[in-house]
């Protein structure tokens, strides 16, 4: 009878064991990192002004573990012969607009669109636009695309990392009010203007709304901080000539950011404001067509004694969009495209002041909107146009944006490790080309000589292979919650 009766006591202890090692068993299973290894590839590392050749890389889960010659290949890894490709960290943005792609540009939220548009326009740029044209990283420099960005990093979306500003801050008429004309005063609220309600743009009045429009920034993941501080192009009411927000609103900016470890973005064109914000404690700087050689020497200077200032040249649009009345956007009224042509005249000049002078020196497009977001690239190359090298080129795309991104500090939405560069302790965003854009730069807008695509150790296009092959989308990690990217 005992006998009898343990018998099923031991079965079922004995199954329960089972059951219980199982999912352990899988556990650590899954556990287990995946890696990817590259051999047989030419780095250009983000900084370096000539290729490493026929290197291997060995990626773990999102990041790179180890960059050498030769590299034994772990168990289990995945292998992709790079057949002497060149290899570059994925392209960085530095001045985009995600939120402001509607056909008309940013008008259209005040007469066509809503903000759940605005949304899909955006997710859709970001996806065919920029992911799939090796841009890995942007950085969204007015408009709030910050919920996107958070369903990408949480896997529910694809899409590049986005280091975003938030809506930019400027003062009533400055660049960054798009609201109506004739709005009355009383409508210029956060409650009933669609820009402000969006939270693509903030049009403050005085230091404490400033404060707060900063706060409410930073409080939903903004990682810096973007103010307007002079007159800009696609906007109504503030002539190129003006200055922006007031010395103690900017300052209210750049003490809030400060107090939060982060830092300041402005637009501005002339010498007044370039030098006001650099007396302020402004760190980067965008446009600047305007800017005389004096500015220029000053802004090298500080960076000689230490400071960490930068300027971002939009290069595409200031000489190409911005070159003649009859190449502008067709929704500029007359004013702005006027206002266009001052701005084109004067980018080669700045360009040419900035390389000579060496100073630190990031690229961003600010293309949006259908016809020219579709165009992101071509700002990269232009920079060559522009007088920069190739390798310059490059790195304004890579590794100079790469060490401005970081200065978002405990603000940074990717802390663990470092962008726009090919080495140990980077996160695994790499492309692989057929050529080496360090000698025809015009390659990269070719997009079948882009045969490779890495995003955070998750690979979005891959020619190398068939599609049956077992390499050709390793992209499940532990990271990504089991969601498949595309």
């Amino acid at each position: 009878m005992k006998t009898k009766t343990l018998l099923p006591i031991f079965l079922l202890s004995a199954a329960v064991a089972v059951t219980m090692a199982l999912p352990q068993t899988q556990a650590e299973e899954e556990k287990k990192p995946i890696q990817v290894l590259f051999t047989n590839v030419n780095i250009f590392d983000g900084f370096s002004d000539t290729l490493q050749t026929g290197m291997s890389v060995l990626v773990e889960n999102n990041y790179i573990k180890e960059v050498a010659k030769t590299i034994t290949k772990p168990e289990g890894a995945y292998v992709v012969d790079g057949g002497g490709r060149t290899m570059t960290p994925g392209l960085i943005d530095m001045h985009q607009h995600v939120m402001l792609n509607p056909p008309e540009g940013t008008a259209s939220y005040q007469t066509r669109w809503d903000d759940a548009a605005g949304g899909a326009f955006a997710q859709h740029h970001l996806v065919n636009n920029m992911l799939l044209k090796g841009i890995t990283t942007i950085r969204d420099i007015a408009g709030d695309p910050l919920d996107v960005a958070k369903a990408i990093d949480m896997g529910y979306l694809p899409g590049p990392r986005i280091y975003s500003s938030g809506g930019a801050i400027s003062q009533v008429g400055g660049h960054g009010d798009w609201a109506g004309r004739n709005v009355p005063p009383e409508l210029l609220t956060d409650k009933m203007d669609m820009t402000q309600r969006t939270q693509n743009s903030w049009s403050v009045t005085g230091p404490d709304e400033v404060t707060r429009a900063v706060r409410l920034n930073l409080r939903r993941g903004a990682a810096f901080t973007k103010v307007m501080g002079g007159g800009g192009v696609a906007s109504e009411f503030d002539p190129l000539e003006i200055m922006g927000l007031a010395a103690d609103e900017v300052a209210r900016a750049v003490e809030i950011s400060a107090d939060n470890g982060t830092y300041v973005a402005t637009h501005a064109y002339h010498d007044a404001s370039y030098n006001r914000l650099l007396d302020l404690g402004v760190r980067s700087f965008e446009h600047g067509f305007l800017i005389s050689e004096p500015t220029v020497k000053r802004m090298k200077k500080m960076q000689d004694e230490g400071k960490e200032i930068v300027w971002s040249f939009q290069c595409f649009m200031s000489i190409n969009s911005f070159g003649s009345y009859e190449s502008m956007p067709e929704f500029f009224t007359h004013e702005q495209k006027v206002k266009g042509v001052a701005v084109g005249k004067g980018a080669r000049q700045a360009a040419k002041m900035m390389n000579e002078h060496d100073v630190f020196t990031v690229g961003g497009s600010d293309m949006f909107s259908p016809g020219l977001v579709e165009r992101i690239k071509e700002d990269l190359t232009c920079n060559v146009k522009a007088g920069f090298t190739a390798v310059q080129a490059l790195k304004h795309w890579t590794g100079n944006a790469g060490i401005v991104l970081k200065w978002s500090g405990p603000k940074d939405p990717y802390p663990t490790y470092e962008l726009g560069t090919i080495k140990e302790g980077a996160y695994a965003d790499l492309l692989l080309w057929d050529g080496n854009p360090l000698e025809d730069i015009e390659l990269i807008l070719d997009e079948s000589k882009l045969h490779f695509i890495m995003k955070d150790g998750l690979t979005y296009k891959n020619t190398l292979v068939g599609v049956d092959s077992p390499i050709y989308r390793p992209v499940k990690t532990p990271l990504t919650r089991g969601q498949f990217p595309l």
